[in-house]
């Protein structure tokens, strides 16, 4: 097999007319798309060793340069890790899903995503979460929610270890959905979230007494404890409606006095 590169080539309609180019995959990385196929379909697992250099030469009929550079793709996107040596060779890494919440948090800082945004997408899908979580985990979730509860409730006179807890709830809500694409999202979203109301709760630490924090707190503890009494009694829309209002009612709070801060800068706080 021989490296492809790319051509161009007329389509033959109209003399003149622009030319369409197809870019052609190279060797390495026609080997390293077949062994991600492997591990897409799992065929090869978490922690195996890929075969020897010579026996992937002669499987793919390539020289051993290109079977470096096909490990060096892999490598690039974490999908092995290369150990040198008689005794080294190529270990298998599943693809982990931090790799998604890590580069589409560094995108949203590229555009300068402000943190009300990052609010606003959390509205626009975590209610829509919540009838999935009745659909799929009505009968764990309740159980799951509420040890979460108590671990806010440890918090209850600590504002930054509330906030954190707090995050920590929504996350758990979203992964009781069971829908893949939602939790992955989060990802990103619950890092800029937790950020940002830990740097809020910092601020707010000098004008808040205490006593106010820990009524509004309790406030939001009731209201994730009516929103399990929607989920025990299977009521997709209730829960769905209720906590819409939970949404618009905490974002106010939390937006209010950062509207204009992009996350750039929140990563730059601490």
């Amino acid at each position: 097999m021989s490296d492809l590169k790319e051509f161009s080539f007329s389509n033959g309609r109209v003399a003149g007319e622009r030319r369409q180019v197809l870019h052609i995959p190279k060797a390495p990385q026609i080997v390293a798309g077949r062994i991600k196929k492997q591990i897409v379909r799992g065929e090869l697992k978490e922690g195996d060793l890929l075969q020897a250099e010579g026996k992937l030469m002669e499987e793919y009929g390539v020289s051993r340069p290109t079977i470096r550079e096909a490990f060096r793709i892999l490598e690039a996107e974490h999908l092995i890790t290369v150990a040198r040596g008689a005794k080294g060779g190529a270990v298998i890494h599943a693809p982990d899903p931090v790799l998604i919440a890590n580069y589409a948090l560094m995108v949203l800082q590229f555009e300068g995503t402000t943190v009300a945004e990052v609010y606003q997408a959390r509205m626009a899908f975590e209610p829509s979460a919540v009838r999935f979580v009745v659909e799929n985990s009505a009968e764990r979730a309740p159980a799951v929610l509420r040890e979460a509860i108590e671990r806010e409730r440890a918090f209850i006179e600590d504002p930054a270890g509330f906030a954190t807890e707090v995050a920590h709830f929504h996350k758990v809500l979203v992964e009781l959905s069971g829908n893949k694409p939602l939790i992955h999202l989060w990802g990103a979203m619950h890092e800029v979230i937790t950020r940002h109301q830990t740097a809020a709760v910092a601020l707010q630490r000098r004008s808040i007494p205490v006593e106010t924090s820990i009524m509004a707190a309790v406030a939001g503890l009731k209201s994730q404890e009516k929103l399990i009494g929607f989920i025990e009694a299977r009521d997709i829309d209730g829960a769905e409606a209720h906590w819409r209002k939970h949404m618009v009612r905490a974002n106010k709070v939390w937006v209010t006095g950062f509207e204009h801060m992009r996350i750039t800068d929140l990563f730059q706080v601490g």
